[in-house]
């Protein structure tokens, strides 16, 4: 039963119905203390309660508190997202539960939305019902909205009756009773709509990276004497390179030349061979050869290779792949896999033909660069002997990837979440080569400065990692004209 504290003298314009019964639930469920509890007077559905002109102003308590209302994608993406809201309220329209339970078996984010699921569960069977406001984090609560789903609120182009229009119409009606009302959204879309109709509206955060212009690469200026000595104990003297992450590359510059190096697991700098091969390709430019130093490193099991269309991303991780399998024997078999967002967005369920015939889109980019690289004869051979396999991302949930040398194409599309769990899956003798452009990604959920940037930034500096970007285009003066034309246009 709802209670309405009238406080005595003029009410503040802030103090209206809404924010008072809203305040009243908040002082019931132990979520705000009283002030006026030194009152005696008992509280019943016939008696209000008069407060004291002189007790602490309570509209000050309502103003610094924001309600954050999020949708399905912030849970999908991180489902502890409802504890990270420090000592605000957090609104969870009914309807993205019900959107959680739709994807509760989805081969990719399904885990996730189990994972909200149970984590609501909980705070359920703690407190007894979640329709109230009910603590979480740091002072803050957490509620599911039943009510405030009038969609007349919203303009006529809004009505759509589709489960964006509802999350929106629950946060229109509940700025409507005076709450300081914010939508959180991973989908740019859902943002787009918010704004339009006056609402604050916020990518969730919490997973950003703070630094997603790192490039793996370090320029160092040293002394001729300093050169002398890397070249003949393949280790770099002094200071030059203290506290860059490790296996971080380098291009050392002197008076006398200049060389490639890269700081090894012990924080010291080693010099890099620049003539390197990887299956018959070599690199010709910094960046390259210092990707193929990492390519060959048995030891960095999880290596990043960033970098706009045409850089040679994808060809040097299938030709480190044929290096490993075919020449050192070191992994079975090279195992791709790519996304599901390239084709029209098109599920993979919808396209005709068995699941050979349904990946031919996707799986005929990777056999195309590796054609440019290799002969007809060797692609050949690698298909004819199964030596490679080109798999929808659907398909690793459950799987442990043993004695592979994986490839995860495209990586830039993935959710955080969806990307760790990838590297989860990653078994016995297996090494994992990330390949993207964040320029190109196809998934509105996913924002420049999250997703595979978050996983670089989260893993850098660990010595089973390493990370290279790469920016001279080899493909062809058109295409590099064309890429640089298009990362002109983006702005997110």
């Amino acid at each position: 039963m709802n209670y309405l504290i009238e406080p005595a003298g003029k009410i503040d314009s802030n103090q209206t119905p809404g924010r008072l019964a809203i305040r009243a639930e908040r002082i019931r469920s132990g979520l705000e203390p009283d002030v006026t509890a030194s009152d005696t007077t008992q509280m019943t559905p016939s008696t209000e309660r008069q407060s004291d002109p002189q007790s602490a102003d309570t509209s000050s308590v309502i103003q610094t508190e924001r309600t954050y209302v999020l949708d399905t994608s912030v849970l999908l993406s991180d489902p502890r997202a409802l504890f990270r809201f420090a000592e605000h309220a957090v609104v969870i329209p009914v309807v993205v539960v019900g959107e959680l339970e739709k994807k509760r078996h989805d081969p990719e984010i399904g885990y996730f939305a189990r994972q909200a699921l149970r984590l609501l569960d909980d705070l359920r069977v703690k407190n007894g019902r979640l329709d109230f406001a009910v603590p979480v984090g740091a002072g803050g609560s957490l509620r599911v909205e039943l009510n405030h789903s009038n969609m007349t609120v919203l303009p006529s182009g809004l009505q759509l009756g589709d489960n964006d229009s509802r999350i929106l119409a629950v946060a229109q009606n509940l700025a409507n009773d005076g709450l300081d009302v914010t939508v959180v959204s991973k989908d740019l879309p859902m943002r787009v709509k918010a704004s339009s109709i006056g609402l604050a509206a916020e990518e969730y955060r919490a997973e950003l990276a703070v630094d997603e212009s790192w490039t793996g690469l370090a320029q160092v200026h040293v002394g001729a004497d300093d050169m002398s000595a890397l070249y003949e104990t393949e280790r770099l003297p002094g200071t030059h390179a203290d506290g860059l992450p490790v296996n971080t590359g380098l291009v050392i510059h002197s008076e006398r030349g200049s060389a490639l190096g890269r700081i090894a697991s012990d924080g010291s700098a080693k010099l890099v061979n620049g003539d390197r091969e990887v299956f018959g390709l070599r690199g010709r430019s910094a960046e390259q050869r210092i990707a193929i130093d990492l390519l060959l490193d048995p030891s960095v099991g999880i290596v990043s290779l960033g970098g706009r269309a045409g850089t040679g991303k994808s060809a040097l991780a299938l030709c480190a792949g044929l290096e490993a399998v075919l020449e050192r024997q070191m992994h079975r078999k090279i195992m791709v896999f790519r996304p599901l967002y390239a084709v029209g967005g098109q599920e993979l369920g919808y396209l005709p033909g068995d699941q050979g015939d349904k990946m031919n889109p996707w799986g005929q980019a990777v056999y195309d660069t590796l054609g440019s690289v290799v002969s007809q004869n060797v692609v050949d051979e690698v298909i004819e002997r199964g030596l490679i396999e080109v798999l929808p991302l659907t398909h690793i949930r459950g799987r442990s990837l043993h004695d592979a040398f994986v490839i995860v194409d495209e990586a830039q599309s993935l959710e955080r979440n969806v990307l760790l769990t990838v590297l989860s899956r990653i078994g016995q003798n297996s090494r994992v080569v990330l390949t993207h452009d964040v320029a190109q990604r196809d998934n509105l959920r996913v924002g420049r400065h999250d997703g595979v940037a978050s996983v670089i930034e989260t893993l850098k500096g660990q010595s089973l990692f390493g990370h290279v970007t790469l920016t001279r285009s080899e493909r062809s003066a058109i295409a590099a004209l064309v890429t640089e034309l298009l990362e002109g246009t983006e702005i997110a």
